[in-house]
């Protein structure tokens, strides 16, 4: 009985402690926000054109928006140039726009590769699609394939470097990915994966694209 009422009175103590630490941080003085961008504004002279996410829009819908974690974002510069931004790395953890991260960064999440005007950036949309309906998925073993599409780059400031789309499959679902090779070093920085049939919502399309 004792030991009952020690456990008790020790359970009292500890919310009581706790509740205490709570109040004092609401009388802190400190100031929350939910999102960075309200302390320091983006640092953003661009457009953006389009969003493409892993999971894509149908498994988006399914559960809310829950899933909607964006890996690629093509935006359009003042000076009718594009930038395609995306993760470089497995880890992903970055504000709502990924124009905010410092590309000289070594350690930095986010590559880019820089089109000089709409041309070829509207030849990058159909390089893609290209790819994604000629990549045959195989429903049990994975397949990869890479294509070569460094052409989009001519004239604009990574010019010289290599581009290539990664294709791959888990069973029938097809994914593609960004590799991107600086031509001087020869280092690479490569995408994460995104659902194929999703790839126009990187140039701002709702379209779904068809295998035929």
């Amino acid at each position: 009985m004792k030991k009952q009422l020690f456990l008790i009175m020790t359970i009292i103590y500890i919310n009581g402690f706790f509740s205490h630490a709570q109040k004092s941080n609401f009388e802190s003085g400190i100031d929350l926000y939910d999102t960075s961008e309200e302390l320091v504004p983006l640092r953003k002279k661009s457009e953006t054109i389009g969003k493409c996410c892993q999971l894509g829009k149908a498994m988006s819908k399914l559960t809310g928006g829950n899933t909607d974690v964006y890996l690629t974002q093509s935006e359009l510069n003042e000076d009718g140039s594009y930038t395609i931004f995306f993760v470089s790395i497995f880890t992903v953890g970055f504000d709502t726009e990924l124009t905010q991260f410092g590309l000289e960064n070594p350690t930095s999440k986010i590559s880019s590769f820089h089109l000089k005007n709409e041309e070829m950036f509207n030849r990058l949309n159909e390089l893609m699609i290209y790819g994604y309906k000629e990549f045959k998925a195989h429903p049990v073993l994975q397949k990869r394939k890479f294509a070569d599409i460094s052409e989009v780059l001519i004239g604009g400031k990574n010019e010289g470097d290599k581009l290539l789309l990664r294709f791959h499959n888990k069973k029938i679902i097809k994914y593609v990915s960004f590799q991107l090779f600086d031509k001087d070093t020869g280092f690479k920085t490569s995408g994460k994966p995104i659902f194929s049939k999703f790839i126009g919502q990187l140039f701002g399309s709702d379209e779904i694209i068809s295998t035929n």
